[in-house]
């Protein structure tokens, strides 16, 4: 049986809260036995049974969920001052576990991804400086993308290049495409040819903001790079088809990374100084 990563936490944080919950009942129970503090009330029959480790796991649940059936209850000073303890420390522990169960419930996991590489690639008779991004999840509008490079020098950070932009609502697949050609553009090109002749390493970063369609949640997503996650290609290999009423399908996240590869000339024309 295969799992969501969303289902998998909220099964880890429930089994996590759980053995908090045991842990904390077995405890206090413990606490209540060894220092025999509490007995059975007078109406409880026998009135002379002893309460044992059993009993004294029932009464710690009955305290810890403040219920007071009153058929056990604290006989010593040590036994009212640990059911004083552990009724305040249940009243945290419930609200800490309702909020966070709601927390797991209703926010959304990190299902947006990007390639791990940045590709130089050569399509329509430009080069251009990509990067795909994924998504596994409900839909993001109000797309805003922005890319940044950067290098270091002095201990100084220098500003290579910033851009920013507003993106087609994410699906499932969106492309972040700088056209190095272009003359606004062209500071970058220099930078990232001066990267790959090893003049510097070049630092880059990829963020994307958006909401969430369907809750409007805001979501963000960053990734870095440099010099070394630099490679070459053309096209992106498909990921998914379409069907006769326009939609995708058949999705084939293991080509997210691939990528035709780029002829030498190609190359060398963008590489030369």
């Amino acid at each position: 049986m295969n799992f969501s990563i969303k289902t998998l936490q909220f099964l880890r944080f429930c089994l996590i809260a759980f053995c908090c919950y045991a842990g904390f009942i077995l405890l206090f129970a413990y606490l209540y036995f060894i220092t025999d503090s509490i007995g059975l009330t007078q109406y409880s029959r026998p009135f002379s049974e002893k309460v044992d480790f059993v009993k004294a796991i029932y009464f710690s649940i009955v305290s810890f969920h403040t219920i007071g059936f009153g058929d056990i209850h604290p006989v010593t000073g040590t036994g009212r001052t640990i059911v004083m303890i552990q009724s305040a420390i249940s009243i945290f522990f419930t609200a800490m576990f309702s909020g966070l169960l709601v927390y797991y419930v209703i926010k959304r996991p990190n299902d947006i991804f990007s390639t791990k590489k940045l590709y130089i690639r050569h399509r329509n008779n430009n080069f251009w400086l990509s990067v795909r991004l994924g998504n596994k999840g409900r839909a993001i509008i109000d797309v805003d993308g922005r890319f940044e490079a950067w290098t270091i020098e002095d201990n100084s950070r220098i500003r290579a290049f910033q851009c920013q932009r507003e993106l087609p609502d994410l699906e499932r697949i969106l492309y972040f495409d700088i056209n190095l050609d272009e003359q606004e553009n062209m500071k970058l090109t220099r930078a990232l040819r001066d990267s790959l002749h090893g003049k510097h390493r070049l630092h880059m970063k990829i963020s994307v903001v958006g909401n969430d369609i369907k809750t409007g949640e805001q979501v963000a997503y960053a990734k870095y790079y440099d010099s070394s996650d630099l490679l070459f290609g053309q096209m992106f290999l498909n990921v998914y088809s379409w069907d006769a009423n326009g939609h995708r399908k058949d999705f084939r996240w293991k080509n997210f990374e691939r990528i035709e590869p780029m002829e030498a000339a190609l190359v060398d024309a963008f590489t030369e100084e």
